[in-house]
């Protein structure tokens, strides 16, 4: 019965916020296909030194978190149904230029071109769900996109894992395939969404002649209850996402925790993120989003010392006291995401959503760089002991800044963004002769 009303929950959404999510859902599953084998591709296929990849996950984190402030302003003047298009179509043509990398410079402009437009993919359509949603929509919309992109992406791992492992063509021939169906998901969804989506604060202010003042990445940070948002999300991406590549990884295997037993954990992470999702949806629209928040981080904390006790373990017992830790880190990240998303998009307006989204987007990027060098620095340090310590600090202060969280949505926010939701179907086919070019817009930026 919870699974079916979730559906119903899902299937009440409008229409744009449910077309988002299955092209987003799509999307995923290209990612999917492709986000293991950055490192196998270029240095056994392509036969480039290590340098080649290390430089490109460096590249594409710079380009990410660069990319994402861009978008963030463009965000705030171009219409949704150009702006989550355009973010697709750079992110195709960057993965798709990935398949055709035949020296190292082609391999870094395809992740300084991939890199700059996932971050807008991610800030855009983020953006979108909560302009085309109701406040009370918004912790099912963003629940349901979070368990759909694990969804999508693991499917797409399997897929992906099985073209490269056949036999027909060369390998270089099919991991260009992949990366070519990869590019095709951010292409359809560029297609889909092309003018089905609302417009944006610019296209009101030119409809109704109003003359608002821009919004500034400044004046967004000081919006009451972004920057405690962005505080709590750096540091629950910090102890989960940031260190799931790495530390995580890096401290099992140094003890107790073989190859395969890792393989098993991350299969683990990606199914129970989407059990999470759907199984307690009801969970995130009834329950206080600060007690919600508080269980993360009693989660992480929890992880942290599963993962310890895991290397004083063997065998079998070792991996299934790791998977505990898994479970664990999948809830405090399930659970911190959608709901920080919401808190996010309650607090901000119209008129600079799209840099709170591009702030948003920014700061997972700088955890997922700054994790791993954290990891790096620390794992040398009496077996891991010390990043382990470091991590279950990290995760037992993230209550603090969750108490500094209102009760109540921000009024203002709500308010705006109630009257946005409202607007948008109004705005459908109204706006095509008001919006401004693409090159206008990015020359005024």
């Amino acid at each position: 019965m919870s699974l079916l009303a979730n559906w119903g929950r899902i299937g009440r959404l409008p229409r744009t916020a449910k077309l988002l999510l299955a092209t987003n859902g799509l999307s995923a599953f290209g990612a999917g296909m492709v986000l293991p084998f950055l490192w196998i591709y270029l240095t056994r296929i392509r036969h480039f030194d290590a340098w080649v990849p290390a430089a490109a996950l460096a590249v594409q984190a710079g380009a990410a978190i660069v990319g994402g402030l861009v978008w963030g302003a463009l965000l705030d003047r171009l219409p949704y149904r150009r702006a989550v298009p355009y973010a697709n179509i750079v992110a195709g043509v960057g993965t798709l230029v990935y398949g055709f990398a035949s020296s190292p410079w082609i391999a870094l402009v395809a992740a300084t071109v991939w890199g700059f437009g996932i971050n807008g993919v991610g800030t855009a359509v983020r953006a979108a769900y909560a302009a085309c949603t109701e406040p009370d929509q918004r912790t099912t919309v963003y629940s349901a996109d979070y368990g759909l992109l694990n969804l999508g992406m693991g499917a797409g791992v399997v897929v992906g894992g099985a073209l490269a492992a056949a036999d027909f063509a060369t390998p270089a021939t099919r991991y260009a395939l992949l990366y070519g169906i990869d590019a095709l998901t951010y292409l359809v969804m560029a297609a889909a969404t092309w003018g089905a989506l609302p417009g944006g604060i610019r296209t009101r202010q030119q409809k109704d002649g109003a003359g608002a003042s821009r919004p500034n990445y400044l004046s967004v940070l000081r919006r009451p209850g972004i920057a405690v948002v962005l505080v709590l999300l750096a540091m629950n991406a910090m102890v989960t996402f940031g260190q799931f590549r790495a530390g995580l990884p890096g401290y099992l295997q140094s003890h107790s925790i073989s190859p395969g037993g890792l393989s098993t954990v991350f299969a683990l992470n990606i199914v129970m993120c989407a059990v999470v999702q759907f199984v307690g949806m009801p969970l995130l629209e009834r329950v206080p989003a600060r007690t919600l928040l508080l269980a993360a981080g009693v989660c992480a904390t929890g992880c942290w010392a599963l993962v310890y006790l895991s290397a004083l373990r063997h065998g079998v017992q070792a991996l299934l006291v790791a998977c505990g830790a898994v479970v664990l880190l999948s809830v405090a990240e399930s659970l911190a995401g959608p709901l920080l998303s919401t808190q996010l998009n309650e607090a901000a307006t119209d008129e600079d959503r799209g840099r709170a989204n591009a702030l948003f987007s920014t700061t997972v990027s700088a955890s997922g760089v700054i994790g791993p060098i954290l990891a790096g620095a620390l794992l040398p340090w009496h077996g891991g002991v010390l990043l382990v310590v470091v991590m279950v600090v990290l995760s037992a202060a993230f209550v603090l800044p969750v108490l500094r969280l209102s009760p109540r949505k921000d009024a203002a926010g709500d308010g705006v963004a109630a009257g946005g939701a409202a607007e948008a179907e109004a705005e459908a086919g109204q706006v095509q002769q008001s919006e401004p070019a693409a090159g206008a817009v990015a020359a005024a930026s």
